[in-house]
């Protein structure tokens, strides 16, 4: 190939109106290279005819078929080259080389590889949410927690929460947490097909979202939008966050004691990084932009969120609910109810008032009470309060309390169950206190263990010592009482 300046000397001569054979001549340059040139023809060596490769063109169609085939099934799936060059030698008795497969192979990939578009952001738009797994020790065991990332795509601010349980109900909790971090709601969250928010895959980018999911969403106002099938990398500002969060905290494996600690702490990490990380491929830290995203995102609204479905209270006044079963006021029984379960309790209402929330148990076939939706039924049946499984799950005093007002007769068991009254102002541990000293003094009234309260509970006034000072030095004068003025004053009053 000639170097530009000869085609430049080669373009001179044939202005000046010289023939391809003076030319020639005058640079010793062949006619068909100079014609060649002059055309703007490359006058480099071509093949015309491709050598044949017998080996190379009797596998290149069914490694192509493979890899079509590999591309629609799942990715980790996928055969590795070494893979289909052992299928040939077996199947197909293929008479070359590895080498020869992995170099039809580079080409194969490269045609099919995708070709992608940059993307421009729009602050408060869009939100990225995945779900990622650590190792920790908790309470002596070695177990995996459960991460919930999230980051903002314009800015890239972040949020991590971790949680024992992948749950509908935590994933709700942590949307809550990071609305509320981000200071307002994004206009769209990107997701995968993951359960907890997809009931079914319909055609394309459709799908039928989780009656629970729907709700969440419609209750903050936000837009989800979901991967396709297999294409993790189409929310792969998050992906990388699960890796970050466990390289730079959870490294090494933490010892937990308090997943609501961790929490904590790890928030404030989230929020310290705004100072000190950059927006990838700028020279912004994120708090710089994190500043605009955040007037640009939706109003954060303080609400219960959870799971929603009905129940129905049963003779004992329970409603099941996750394997378990929550006491409600006994004018419920036999009525259907409305419940929220959030990740840490249960909320059950009756026409949108709430009338029972309880902490949540994960054990199944317990059953939680307040003995304050038993009242109206001790009341009129009292001796019903010796055994009942609501007075047993109080601590042991209660128990004792009552079987000694049983000892007293009828109406002492009636007068003492008032004494659950005083769970509407007073907390377990208080009242517990308070019953210890009514039985040491053998008093067994609400009005007596409530006047012990009161003492238990306020404040009591503070008597400071008299300390008497030496006044020796102050000195004090005593007149003399002239006792005549007192009779001269009795004879002018007769």
């Amino acid at each position: 190939m000639l170097e530009m300046s000869i085609i430049e000397m080669l373009k001179k001569f044939e202005g000046q109106e010289k023939s391809i054979r003076e030319i020639s001549k005058a640079t010793g340059y062949h006619r068909e290279t100079i014609t060649k040139y002059l055309k703007g023809e490359d006058s480099g060596y071509h093949r015309e005819i491709e050598y044949s490769s017998p080996v190379s063109d009797f596998a290149r169609p069914l490694l192509e078929n493979w890899y079509k085939e590999d591309l629609s099934g799942p990715r980790k799936q996928r055969r590795t080259g070494q893979k289909m060059y052992t299928d040939l030698l077996k199947e197909y008795k293929f008479k070359g080389s590895y080498a020869t497969i992995k170099k039809l192979l580079q080409e194969i990939r490269g045609k099919y590889k995708e070709v992608f578009v940059p993307r421009e952001n729009i602050p408060g738009e869009y939100i990225e949410f995945d779900f990622g797994y650590i190792k920790g020790w908790y309470e002596e065991e070695l177990i995996e927690l459960c991460l919930h990332c999230y980051q903002l795509i314009y800015s890239n601010d972040i949020f991590v929460y971790v949680s024992k349980r992948e749950s509908q109900e935590e994933m709700f909790y942590s949307h809550k947490l990071a609305f509320k971090n981000f200071g307002g709601v994004p206009h769209k969250v990107r997701y995968d097909n993951l359960r907890q928010a997809v009931k079914r895959i319909l055609r394309g980018k459709l799908r039928e979202e989780n009656y629970n999911f729907r709700c969440f969403r419609e209750a903050f106002g936000f837009e989800a939008e979901f991967c396709e099938r297999a294409k993790g990398w189409q929310k792969g500002d998050v992906e990388g966050l699960v890796g970050y969060v466990r390289r730079n905290y959870f490294s090494p494996i933490p010892r937990i004691k308090d997943l609501e600690e961790v929490n904590q702490n790890l928030s404030e990490w989230c929020t310290g990084l705004r100072s000190s990380r950059k927006v990838y491929g700028t020279d912004k830290l994120v708090g710089e932009l994190y500043l605009l995203e955040k007037e640009n995102l939706l109003l954060f609204k303080d609400i219960e969120v959870g799971k929603r479905s009905t129940g129905e209270a049963n003779h004992y006044s329970l409603v099941s609910i996750d394997n378990g079963f929550y006491s409600v006021p006994s004018e419920y029984a036999y009525k259907k109810v409305d419940v929220l379960v959030t990740s840490k309790e249960v909320i059950i209402s009756n026409k949108k008032q709430e009338i029972a929330r309880h902490k949540r148990t994960f054990e199944k076939g317990k059953q939680v009470f307040n003995p304050l939706h038993y009242l109206p039924v001790f009341l009129k049946k009292p001796y019903t309060v010796i055994n009942s499984k609501p007075i047993r799950q109080l601590p042991e005093v209660f128990s004792k309390f009552f079987e000694c007002a049983y000892q007293k007769g009828y109406g002492t068991v009636k007068e003492c169950i008032k004494v659950l009254e005083l769970l509407k102002e007073y907390s377990i541990e208080e009242l517990k206190n308070a019953i210890e000293i009514a039985i040491s003094y053998e008093t067994y009234n609400p009005e007596g263990v409530k006047q012990i309260l009161i003492q238990l509970t306020t404040a009591q006034p503070f008597i400071e010592k008299l300390v008497i000072a030496d006044c020796s030095h102050l000195k004090v004068t005593i007149n003399d009482v002239d006792i005549n003025r007192y009779n001269h004053l009795m004879q002018a009053g007769g």
